[in-house]
């Protein structure tokens, strides 16, 4: 027996509000997608979901028939049934039934449900099979099983999200897979033909799961009864203890003292027994005083940020000092070798003139012989000629070697009043800095003063709380608004509890709004964060195999992205893949959320990845390393106010300084998604770094705007490794295809249903996350959830056509879409909305308009991609764009620094 209680749970009658609420989204699920005519509610149990279907059917030819192996739950629904008005009752039908072997016609119902039964039969592969076999062609199936281990004296299998879908998929074809709480529900169609038999199994993986879920329920099963125990022998102790009292009333204290011992003894043992739920009973009390000391922590933020930008402004100040001093030391130097150059400059002077009079000495000689002697004299003439010739070289060699060290000199001067100049602008930005510590000095006294003003507050609030939650007309209200809505949570609850944002759940297709609200999950025991000298630890180490890695460059990567792993593909994260690969060690910052998140771990040992929170702390020992000799180059792949005051500090010790512009942040920020975003950081770091690259020519654009300074374009590219389609795509194939992030910020939602209006032959498969919640889409646009590369590669063999509807605007202006180099490494042809970087891509069609756009699918659905297409992407991978980075930073090795003097010339 099963005894299901759905009904009661439904209206909530002996349960509490939590069952409630999540039997009722699971039924109002259900009913939002059954469609009408003539229903089979199979295992329909007390006919909770029968008599609702039946009340939405609006066609007096519509029926509703339940079925239930168990009898008394059949009797139960009748009874139910007649109590309802007539015209609803003549809807509905309860007949008990075995689910594998139906008494109905073939093709007798339009749609059929079966929630939470395939967990109870023997065989689900025969149930689905008559279900199959009752529907009509093209009926729909809805089916819910509990997700994950339930235990439940009559749950003969455990369903997750991969066996679930390999039973249905051989008879139906599943439309929407979505996680309901603690189920898993599907609306699906019936097959014409079937591929196969339905059989269960699950993965490896759902296997190994389902394995350690059973351990853990193995765990909680002994505890509970060591907890039954406990309890026992508290019983057996308490009543000892009548026994012992009743004893020393009766004077003979021997047989009491023993009892004694013997109690002592039991104690002893019943405090063991229970010392595992007061642990318990202590570890909630402390989760609930740090629930309570985080409003103060995030109080505490705002103080903490302004004694972490004074220690910075501190460093910066030292810094400045370290470099008047470096500036002092070769003004000395420059002027010992300005006093050098003269002495040389007179030495050779002084050899001019004496040449010089060597040669009249010469000349009187020769005339004087010329004179006295003929023939002879005609000779020494011709000998003394040519030593004129060779002493006049002697003396323009002189002469030249004389114009190399005054322009020298004039080198030297022109460096030394450069010296002199940034000298002086560095002591002017240390008087600044100084100046400066003052005031955020002030600054920190006043938010310490107000953060002590607002604890006061907070505690006077607090017990203005309590005083209204304990008063007499709150608990009226109270009952009066569980009367008016009842099943409804307590808001006073609600605002008490902390609530947790679960994990994103990939599989879910269609959303519509909850009817009520989710349960909040328990909070997870909080981690302790990672000591700063463990980071330090693990960076010696880094920068010890960083110096023996056989790459010629070492990386910092400063991005704002999540860490290094395989399933996430930007453009941080894919020219760091490159670099590894090349063995040169990579320096990662990533974003993270909380300082408690666990590290992430990746194989290769030539990457450090550290979190942002962190990297501040590590950078001076990062950019003061001795790496071997190789090239060091900085990237900053966002305009985050760290790099405004490393780039600095990283130029004076040799690494080249490369803001890589990937995005308009300035637009992001005006969406409300760069929040961070403020445009003096983003001048001064295109101003100021050694090398400035845009991922498209608008975007570039831009950039020198900004900066008064040359952009160059390294556009996105291809992945080499994302996977191929194992098969050729299908010639009659009639799907339109897009994979990427679903938000309304930039995706044209308007423009898609518009399409898939106009195209209703057509279906379209969006595979993404972050979808709004309240789309009402089309019948021929379906939701596949987040996939994977290679479930994508499967997949793109049924499309003909790859789309990037985005809203035109400067934010799409700027963009260039990886999606559209692994579109085409698909095969597929692509039609987007308007990306200027994109015109001239080959295989690539850029509308203007959105008429544009919706007219030309049929156009480009289906067309073969030519040879150029392959070239082109040959030439544009993630190591050309590797390659090009190596040629511009060996450049500026070559020709000098500039951004440099730039840098230090600014007030």
């Amino acid at each position: 027996m099963n005894h299901d209680r759905v009904h009661f749970a439904y209206n909530g009658i002996d349960v509490d509000p939590e069952t409630q609420a999540l039997t009722r989204n699971r039924l109002h699920w259900i009913l939002d997608r059954l469609p009408s005519g003539r229903i089979l509610d199979l295992g329909c149990s007390q006919g909770t979901l029968s008599i609702l279907a039946a009340g939405r059917l609006t066609d007096s030819r519509d029926r509703v028939t339940g079925v239930d192996v168990e009898e008394e739950a059949v009797a139960f629904a009748a009874g139910q049934a007649a109590e309802l008005p007539a015209g609803v009752a003549a809807k509905l039908a309860f007949l008990r039934g075995d689910g594998e072997r139906l008494g109905f016609a073939d093709g007798s119902f339009d749609a059929a449900v079966a929630g939470e039964l395939l967990e109870h039969v023997a065989d689900p592969g025969a149930v689905l099979t008559e279900l199959h076999r009752v529907l009509a062609p093209g009926g729909t199936l809805l089916v819910s099983v509990p997700y994950g281990l339930m235990p439940h004296h009559d749950h003969r299998r455990t369903f997750y999200r991969t066996g679930f879908h390999r039973l249905l998929a051989p008879l139906f074809e599943i439309h929407e897979l979505a996680m309901l709480e603690r189920h898993i529900a599907a609306v699906a169609v019936r097959r014409d033909s079937p591929h196969g038999a339905p059989a269960f199994a699950l993965s490896p993986e759902e296997e190994d799961f389902l394995g350690r879920e059973e351990r853990l329920e193995q765990r909680l099963h002994d505890l509970r009864e060591r907890l039954t125990r406990a309890n026992q022998l508290y019983r057996e102790v308490t009543a000892a203890n009548t026994e012992l009292k009743a004893g020393l009333g009766d004077g003979d204290a021997g047989p009491v003292l023993r009892q004694l011992a013997t109690l002592q003894e039991t104690v002893q043992r019943l405090s063991a027994s229970v010392s595992s739920g007061a642990t318990a009973e202590r570890d909630e009390l402390r989760e609930r005083l740090r629930a309570l000391g985080e409003e103060r922590d995030r109080l505490n933020a705002g103080l903490s940020t302004a004694q972490s930008e004074l220690g910075l402004l501190r460093d910066a100040a030292q810094a400045g000092e370290a470099e008047r001093d470096r500036l002092l030391e070769s003004v000395h130097g420059l002027t010992s070798g300005l006093e050098a150059l003269r002495e040389t400059a007179d030495a050779v002077t002084a050899q001019r003139d004496e040449l010089r009079a060597h040669v009249r000495a010469q000349a009187e000689e020769l005339r004087t012989i010329e004179s006295g002697h003929g023939e002879a004299m005609r000779e020494a003439a011709a000998t003394h000629a040519r030593d004129l010739r060779e002493l006049r070289e002697r003396v323009a060699e002189a002469e030249k070697e004389l114009a190399t060290d005054r322009a020298a000199l004039a080198r030297l001067r022109t460096v030394y009043n450069g010296e002199r100049h940034r000298h002086s602008l560095t002591e002017h930005r240390l008087n600044k800095l100084v100046a400066l510590e003052t005031k955020l000095t002030q600054e920190n006294e006043r938010l310490r003063a107000k953060l002590e003003t607002v604890t006061g507050r907070l505690t006077d609030y607090r017990d203005q709380v309590t005083r209204i939650r304990s008063s007499k007309a709150w608990r009226v209200l109270s009952v009066y608004r569980q009367l008016r809505h009842p099943g409804r949570p307590d808001p006073v609850r609600l605002a008490a509890a902390k609530p947790v944002s679960p994990a994103p759940v990939a599989t879910v297709v269609k959303k519509r709004p909850a009817q009520a609200p989710a349960p909040t999950p328990p909070r997870p025991a909080k981690q302790a964060p990672v000591p700063l000298a463990d980071f330090r630890a693990r960076l010696a180490e880094w920068i010890e195999r960083a110096k023996a890695a056989p790459g010629e460059e070492v990386v910092l990567m400063f991005s704002g992205t999540t860490f290094v792993q395989e399933a996430r593909g930007n453009r941080p994260i894919r020219l760091t893949r490159v670099y590894l690969d090349r063995q040169c060690p990579v320096f990662f910052n990533y974003y993270r959320w909380r300082d408690t998140d666990p590290l992430p771990e990746h194989p290769d040992p030539l990457l450090y990845q550290s979190p942002i929170d962190v990297t501040p702390q590590l950078l001076d020992e990062v950019l003061a390393a001795d790496f071997g000799g190789k090239r060091k180059l900085l990237f900053a792949s966002f305009p985050h106010e760290a790099m405004v005051r490393t780039l600095t500090h990283a130029a004076t010790h040799g690494w080249v300084t490369i803001y890589d512009a990937r995005d308009d942040w300035e637009e992001f920020a005006k969406i409300g998604m760069a929040k961070w975003y403020h445009p003096g950081y983003e001048r001064y770091v295109v101003a100021h770094a050694d090398v400035v690259t845009a991922v498209s020519a608008p975007l570039a654009r831009k950039m020198e705007t900004l900066g008064g300074r040359r952009v160059a374009v390294n556009a996105n590219a291809l992945d080499p490794a994302f996977p191929a389609p194992p098969s050729p795509r299908r010639d009659d194939a009639t799907t339109i295809g897009y994979f990427g992030h679903l938000t309304d910020k930039w995706f044209d939602w308007d423009l898609l249903i518009r399409a898939a209006r106009t195209h209703p032959q057509l279906t379209f498969e969006l595979a993404g996350h972050q979808n709004p919640a309240d789309l009402k889409l089309p019948d021929n646009v379906r939701l596949l959830g987040l996939l994977g590369h290679r479930e994508l590669a499967e997949l793109s063999t049924g499309w003909a056509l790859a789309l990037i509807p985005f809203k035109n605007g400067a934010l799409a202006d700027a963009v260039d879409p990886i999606k559209v180099y692994e579109y085409l490494h698909l095969g597929l042809p692509v039609l987007t909305t308007y990306f200027p970087q994109c015109a001239g891509y080959p295989g690539v069609r850029v509308t203007e308009s959105a008429a544009e756009f919706v007219a030309a699918i049929p156009d480009v659905a289906g067309s073969v991609l030519g040879p150029d297409v392959r070239e082109w992407l040959a030439d544009n991978t993630w190591q050309c764009r590797v390659e090009a980075y190596s040629e511009m930073a060996e450049r500026i090795s070559r020709k000098g620094r500039e951004g440099l003097m730039t840098l230090l010339e600014c007030r």
